[in-house]
């Protein structure tokens, strides 16, 4: 992305801080359009530089072992992906997703 205007960007997220970065004139126009964008550090992730949406999951027990199957659904994509998770990978992966949304979640 080229610097360009002095329009200074916040993270549309403003639970994990307020970053600035420079965005030239046509990523500020995408951006006041509601273009999806995220920042990593200074740089401004836009496009297929985001990670890809999430249009559904859901969680199931595994039949004759300990753990379950996370199921997710990306938008773009015919064939969900399904993740086996043993239990503590299931309560970190819901600790971490508890801290990203301010603290909710289970151990």
């Amino acid at each position: 992305m080229t610097p360009g205007s002095a329009f200074v960007a916040g993270n549309q997220n403003a639970a994990r801080g307020y970053h600035e970065a420079f965005v030239c004139a046509k990523h500020k126009a995408l951006m006041e359009t509601g273009t999806p964008w995220d920042m990593e550090g200074r740089n401004v992730l836009m496009g297929q530089d985001l990670a890809p949406i999430l249009e559904n999951w859901s969680v199931r027990p595994c039949v004759g072992s300990a753990g379950c199957t996370l199921t997710l659904e990306i938008a773009g994509q015919i064939k969900p992906v399904e993740v086996f998770l043993m239990p503590s990978e299931a309560r970190t992966l819901s600790t971490y997703i508890g801290a990203a949304n301010g603290g909710f979640g289970g151990a």
